[in-house]
């Protein structure tokens, strides 16, 4: 994460403590969102760097205004979850890990350009920052 940002879609519970735990330990992060309300909810927990996209029209190429390195889009419904692939699949970043709490959505989200998708049921997925983890070939 050297190179960039973590950019995360945070729709979720799950995935504003993940940001929280960005933040805690000083993770150069930045978050994506298609609404105003959920806005001023990231930026209420202490993210400078806020991306909103149009989820409906997303034709035009849109770029972020910072480097991104590593993307999570913490699912909380199918539609909203491919219109986001759509848009980050355009950039060049690590990777792009999708967090789900259903298992038949794989294949759209891999098709899409997702390179993980991490199947769990609390939507935890802190363990992601671990050394060790890192150590051993795994994120980010």
């Amino acid at each position: 994460m050297k190179n960039g940002h973590v950019l995360v879609a945070a729709s979720t519970e799950a995935g504003r403590n993940f940001i929280r735990l960005l933040l805690y330990r000083q993770v150069p992060v930045a978050a994506l969102t298609n609404n105003k309300r959920e806005e001023r909810l990231l930026q209420g927990i202490g993210v400078k760097e806020i991306m909103r996209v149009d989820t409906l029209f997303n034709k035009t190429e849109i770029r972020p205004a910072f480097p991104v390195d590593r993307v999570f889009i913490f699912e909380v419904s199918l539609p909203l979850t491919c219109a986001y692939l759509q848009v980050v699949s355009r950039w060049c970043c690590r990777s792009v890990t999708v967090v789900t709490t259903m298992w038949h959505p794989q294949v759209i989200y891999k098709k899409l350009g997702a390179s993980i998708v991490l199947l769990t049921q609390t939507g935890e997925v802190g363990f992601l920052l671990d050394p060790q983890f890192n150590d051993r070939g795994g994120m980010p």
